[in-house]
C-alpha cells in the first residue's frame, strides 16, 4: 500500500499499481476507449491547477467516492465512454489510486504499469517478459488492506506460474486468490468493505465492470507524469 512504499526501494523493479475499485479500472477503461493520456495527480489543488493550464482536458476523480465540485467526470468507469474521452486528455485525482501511482514512482520503480481484472492477461504477459523483479502496489482503501486489490495481486502471481520467490505479503495474496479461485468474482469484490460502500452510493454497476476479466486487453504505462497505452507484446521495455 502507498503508506508502506516509503520503506521500499524499487530501483530495477517493474511496479504494477492496483486499485480495482476504482482508479485502475477507470484508467484502463478510459485509455481502452480512446483517451490519449491520463495524468494522475494527488490533490484536488494540483488537478484544478493542471486543468487551468490545459482547459481542453477532462477533469475527473473523486473524494469520498463522489465527484468533487466542478469536475467533468467522477471515478466511475461507466462515465469514460468513447464518445466522451476519445482523443482527450484526462486529469485524474482519486483518494487511493493516483497516490499509489505517485508512490511507485517515488520508490524508484523502473517501469510502472496499471493493473486490474479488466486487463489481467496483458499485465501477466508483461510481468513474464520483464527481466527484473515485480512489485505489486495495492492502493488499499484509505491506507488499509482491501480484499479486491489483494485478490487481483494473487491472480497475477498465480498467472506467473511456479518457482517464484515471494514475499510474505505476496504469498498471502496468492493464498487468498487460490482459496476463492473459481468463485463469483463480482460477488467477492462486491462483498468487500469498499464494494458494499460503493453499492450503497449507487455504484453497484461499477463493481460488475471492475470484475469483468480481460474486458480491456490493454497495457497502460505511467512515465514522465502521464499514463499512455503501450503496445501489447512489448518485451519488458
Amino acid at each position: 500500500m502507498p503508506c508502506e512504499m516509503e520503506k521500499i526501494r524499487a530501483e530495477g523493479f517493474a511496479a504494477v499499481v492496483i486499485d480495482i475499485l476504482r482508479a485502475s479500472t477507470t484508467i484502463i477503461t478510459a485509455l481502452a476507449n480512446g483517451a490519449e493520456r491520463v495524468i494522475p495527480l494527488t490533490t484536488l489543488e494540483e488537478a484544478r491547477a493542471r486543468k487551468e493550464k490545459e482547459p481542453d482536458a477532462l477533469l475527473g476523480g473523486e473524494r469520498n467516492a463522489l465527484p468533487p465540485p466542478g469536475f467533468d467526470l467522477g471515478n466511475s468507469p461507466r462515465e469514460y465512454e468513447p464518445e466522451r474521452v476519445k482523443g482527450r486528455t484526462v486529469i485524474l485525482t482519486t483518494t487511493n489510486g493516483t497516490r499509489a501511482c505517485q508512490a511507485a514512482v517515488a520508490a524508484g520503480a523502473e517501469v510502472v504499469v496499471i493493473g486490474g481484472f479488466v486487463n489481467r492477461r496483458a499485465v501477466v504477459e508483461f510481468c513474464r517478459s520483464f527481466p527484473g523483479p515485480i512489485l505489486l502496489v495495492c492502493a488499499g482503501t484509505r491506507g488499509r488492506f482491501s480484499l479486491e486489490d489483494s485478490l487481483y495481486a494473487g491472480s497475477v502471481i498465480s498467472g506467473l506460474g511456479e518457482g517464484l520467490q515471494l514475499s510474505d505479503g505476496a504469498r498471502a495474496c496468492l493464498t487468498l486468490y487460490e482459496r476463492w479461485q473459481g468463485c463469483d468474482l463480482a460477488a467477492l469484490v462486491g462483498g468487500s468493505t469498499h464494494g458494499r460502500r460503493l453499492a450503497d452510493l449507487g455504484f453497484g454497476e461499477d463493481i460488475r465492470l471492475a470484475a469483468a476479466v480481460d474486458s480491456h486487453p490493454v497495457l497502460p504505462v505511467y512515465r514522465e507524469g502521464e499514463i499512455r497505452l503501450e503496445p501489447i507484446g512489448t518485451p519488458g521495455f
